[in-house]
C-alpha cells in the first residue's frame, strides 16, 4: 500500500471538504438589499455581518431556527459566528460583507482525485535570512491580496533558489495553530507551462508558508511545501498577484502542481 506525507493527506481532505475550495459556488459582495444566487432570500448589509429577509417556505435555517421574516447573520469574524443551511444541502457563511455558498455535493467536489505534486527532494529544503522592515509592517502597492488591498509587508527572505540569489518579498499570514507564519507568493519558471506538461504548475503561482523567527535572524524554505492558493480549485476565488521580487526566472520543481481528476486532468 502507498502511503503519503501527513500534510499531502490532509490537503486532499482540506480541499474536497464542505468548506473546501471546490464546494464554493458563489461569493458575493453584499453592499445593499438584494438576492444572492443560487440561495433564497433577500440580503443586505448590517453590522456583524448581514441580514436575509425570507419566509418559512423558503427554507432559510440560520442557527438552527427556520427564517420567517429578517435576522442577523453573524460574520465568521463574531465571537459567535452564526450557521446558515438552505435546501439541497447548501450551506452559507459571511466575511467582510460576502455572503459565500457552498455545496459539499458540488460537480467539482464530485470529479476531484487529488493534488498533483512533485516528488519530495531533500535539495529542495534550503535557507535563507529573513530581515524585518524597519519598525514592523510595510503596505506596499504592489503587493496586495485578490481583492487588491495592500497586504502588510513584514519583511525580505534573502536566499537563492536553483543557484539564483533571489529577494523575496515576505508577508504576515493569519495564525496557524497558534503560531504566527511568514507567506510567500511566489512564481516560477514552471507557471507559464502548458498544464498538460509534467514540469507544469498553477500559471498565477503558489504560497510557501515559514515560521516566523520574530526578528531578523534564518529561517528554512521547504519547497517541498508549495501550496496551491485557492484560486487553484474555483473561479469564485481571486487571485493574489506575486510581487515583481517574487517572480523568480528559474524551475522550482517542487511542491503542488494542479487540482486534478481520476484521469490525471487539470480540474479547471
Amino acid at each position: 500500500m502507498t502511503t503519503f506525507p501527513d500534510h499531502v493527506a490532509e490537503r486532499d481532505r482540506w480541499a474536497r471538504s464542505a468548506r473546501g475550495p471546490l464546494a464554493l459556488m458563489n461569493a458575493q459582495r453584499v453592499d445593499l438589499e438584494q438576492p444572492v444566487w443560487p440561495v433564497p432570500g433577500r440580503w443586505a448589509p448590517a453590522p456583524g455581518g448581514l441580514t436575509v429577509t425570507a419566509a418559512v417556505a423558503d427554507g432559510v435555517v440560520v442557527d438552527g431556527v427556520p427564517v420567517d421574516g429578517t435576522v442577523l447573520v453573524a460574520s465568521d469574524q463574531a465571537v459567535v459566528p452564526s450557521t446558515v443551511a438552505f435546501p439541497d444541502g447548501l450551506a452559507g457563511t459571511v466575511a467582510d460583507g460576502t455572503l459565500r455558498v457552498w455545496d459539499p455535493a458540488s460537480e467539482a467536489v464530485t470529479r476531484f482525485d487529488h493534488i498533483a505534486r512533485f516528488a519530495e527532494q531533500d535539495h529542495w529544503v534550503t535557507s535563507g535570512r529573513f530581515e524585518p522592515v524597519g519598525d514592523g509592517l510595510e503596505a506596499r502597492a504592489d503587493v496586495v491580496d485578490a481583492a487588491g488591498v495592500p497586504l502588510l509587508v513584514a519583511g525580505i527572505v534573502a536566499t537563492t533558489v536553483a543557484d539564483v540569489a533571489v529577494r523575496l518579498v515576505a508577508v504576515r499570514s493569519a495564525a496557524f495553530r497558534g503560531a504566527s507564519r511568514l507567506q510567500l507568493i511566489v512564481q516560477d519558471a514552471t507557471s507559464a507551462l502548458p498544464e498538460d506538461d509534467p514540469s507544469s504548475t498553477y500559471s498565477m503561482g503558489r504560497f510557501l508558508y515559514l515560521d516566523d523567527p520574530g526578528a531578523a535572524g534564518e529561517v528554512v524554505l521547504d519547497w517541498n511545501r508549495a501550496v496551491l492558493p485557492p484560486c487553484a480549485f474555483s473561479y469564485q476565488f481571486a487571485c493574489p498577484i506575486p510581487p515583481e521580487e517574487n517572480r523568480v526566472p528559474v524551475a522550482i520543481t517542487a511542491g503542488e502542481r494542479h487540482p486534478v481528476d481520476a484521469s490525471g486532468a487539470v480540474l479547471l
